[in-house]
């Protein structure tokens, strides 16, 4: 499987500074995490950090294996070279791109680290940053391909998707249910969430359709209430469209919130059960191991299910 030898490399034991290379997107991230644990169960005294995007580290953030996260500010391009210079000092002994795309690639090559590892049919050319590579199928499941490369380096692992709520989102969402957000005085009353928004259009299921699902949910009695998580920017549109579609009856049964992502997982992880299509919403339930369906159009589920 490996395609390049360089120097042998040092086992895994005298890496004490690590660092995991995936920065986007909310749903990948997720899906990243048992590599995290991989390491952590093989470099138990390491410092590991792991190279994200800023408005996403709040899904990795409270993960117990991680000692910190490294935030690049993708939509700031004109920090590219102060993140560079950082990564320069981190003096890392090992970074893993699970990636593999131009940028990741430059991130990894930027450590200078001893051992650079990454995929060997990776994109745009991103394995020029490694001087560890391994050909794994891309015809994989994502996760499965990910833990593969990271067992050829030395580094197996459990298929541990478990995500940690921050702290102060879990608290935020705690009070809002405290203060009525849910309605009926019932703070502990069961909901069910619904994830109507994907950053693919073509990935959505109609929102009348989840309108339904979620008013045959509330006549069932097994919830109280419905929570809606939207993308960012798409809550007005989408509450305007999911109320209609309601009955009137349910329509005060709804809650919209506008949150980031640690509210997003707060909110996720009190719910009874979880109706997705096929983005962030549905991997983070996942990780949150809530009771989930997950809808799937354009996309193989075999492949990122």
């Amino acid at each position: 499987m490996r395609t390049s030898t360089p120097a042998p490399a040092p086992s895994a034991g005298t890496a004490r500074r690590v660092l995991l290379v995936r920065p986007s997107a909310l749903g990948d991230v997720a899906r990243t995490v048992p590599c995290l644990v991989a390491l952590r169960q093989a470099l138990p005294d390491a410092e590991i950090h792991w190279l994200v995007n800023r408005p996403l580290i709040p899904a990795v953030a409270a993960h117990p294996a991680l000692d910190a996260a490294v935030p690049f500010d993708r939509d700031r391009p004109s920090r590219v070279s102060a993140l560079l210079r950082t990564l320069r000092r981190g003096r890392y002994d090992l970074a893993v791109d699970l990636q593999g795309l131009a940028r990741s690639g430059l991130f990894v090559r930027a450590t200078a680290a001893r051992r650079r590892v990454g995929f060997a049919n990776a994109r745009e050319g991103a394995w020029l940053g490694y001087n560890e590579r391994y050909r794994v199928s891309k015809r994989r499941h994502t996760v499965t391909r990910m833990r593969e490369l990271m067992a050829a380096a030395g580094f197996p692992g459990p298929e541990d998707l478990g995500l940690y709520v921050p702290p102060a989102a879990a608290a935020a969402v705690a009070a809002a249910r405290a203060g009525g957000a849910l309605g009926h005085g019932a703070v502990d009353a069961p909901y069910a969430a619904l994830a109507p928004t994907a950053r693919w259009p073509s990935k959505c299921w109609p929102v009348e359709r989840f309108a339904a699902a979620g008013a045959a949910a509330l006549r069932s009695g097994r919830v109280g209430s419905l929570v809606v998580l939207t993308a960012p920017g798409e809550t007005r549109r989408t509450a305007a469209a999911f109320t209609a579609a309601l009955p009137r009856a349910a329509r005060t049964r709804c809650h919209f919130p506008v949150t980031d992502v640690g509210g997003l997982m707060a909110w996720l992880d009190g719910a009874r059960a979880v109706l997705a299509n096929d983005s962030a919403a549905l991997h983070l339930a996942v990780g949150l191991n809530r009771p989930t369906v997950g809808l799937y159009g354009p996309t193989d589920p075999r492949r990122v299910g």
